[in-house]
């Protein structure tokens, strides 16, 4: 998978750039609002993500952020059948053996974006390119890069899962189901689906927790989207909605991503802090923020 530019141009001071980070992340609002973040009373959904990022217990989000430690977690509170299977573990691409792997598999880090492998097959695959690739992607400081500090507090790992394959959309990829939580209340879920391999191009549509869709919160003017056309509720949706709740309880915000494979959800991952990407239209992301309670004790 391609790391952005951006990432290549930073990587060489990613080391210098992590006591930076909470410079790093008002730098990035700066960028994407042309106004600099309030230091108080934040407002907008943004302004109150990054509140939480500068004022919460971070060790407390980079386990649950850890695509390898998370799973004990998702496995403790019931949701051990939502999990891929897991082929291996690895503190360098050196370690792994894959004549012992099967055919199919995904390799990712536990600790970032965009770096994953999937491998449909694995007699294609150049084993001293990948181990290369792997190892590099093991030293790139995500966290560091993009301010996200949490990301930047995990021991960075290799894993190796099952490749989740639904046949029920035979020559898609996944479509993923991303639940805006808010103190333990689902009150959104943007679906992805079509996704361009290596890139965030995608189509999208959102729907509220009666999945009827809400076309009308989008922003469709961002060059890497495009606007699906509505789905068929999935058959688990209630489960996945119970799901996103328990997952998300502890938090006043949580972003809680599933899939839904042959019919049966499967977990993805969970964020405290998307991105800056226009997904939405700015009256929603004002309602968004509404629905973000900042605990009285981090607001003083």
């Amino acid at each position: 998978m391609a790391l952005t530019y951006k990432f290549h141009l930073l990587r060489p001071f990613q080391n210098l750039l992590g006591p930076c980070w909470r410079q790093i992340i008002k730098l990035r609002y700066l960028k994407a609002y042309h106004r600099f973040l309030p230091e108080k009373n934040p407002v907008t959904y943004h302004e109150k993500v990054l509140w939480l990022l500068l004022h919460s217990d971070l060790k407390e989000w980079a386990w649950r952020a850890d695509k390898y430690r998370v799973r004990d977690y998702v496995a403790r509170v019931g949701g051990e059948d939502l999990l891929p299977q897991l082929y291996g573990v690895y503190d360098n691409a050196d370690e792994i053996d894959f004549d012992s792997l099967p055919q199919s598999f995904v390799l990712k880090t536990n600790n970032g974006c965009t770096t994953n492998l999937i491998v449909p097959d694995k007699s294609k695959l150049d084993i001293a390119a990948t181990r290369r690739l792997l190892n590099s992607w093991l030293t790139l400081k995500y966290g560091n890069l993009t301010g996200e500090r949490h990301y930047s507090l995990i021991q960075p790992k290799l894993i190796c899962e099952e490749m989740l394959v639904d046949h029920e959309h035979p020559g898609s990829s996944l479509i993923d189901y991303k639940f805006n939580c808010f103190n333990g209340v689902p009150r959104s879920v943007t679906v992805y689906s079509d996704r361009v391999a290596g890139t965030h191009r995608k189509s999208y549509m959102v729907y509220d927790m009666d999945w009827n869709p809400m076309p009308e919160v989008l922003d469709t003017s961002c060059e890497n989207l495009t606007l699906a056309k509505p789905m068929e509720r999935p058959a688990c949706f209630d489960r996945l909605k119970e799901l996103a709740a328990t997952f998300s309880r502890d938090f006043p915000y949580l972003r809680v991503d599933f899939y839904i494979i042959d019919g049966q959800p499967k977990f993805g991952e969970l964020t405290f802090t998307p991105g800056f990407d226009t997904y939405y239209t700015a009256d929603y992301y004002r309602q968004l923020g509404e629905m973000i309670e900042i605990p009285a004790t981090m607001s003083r």
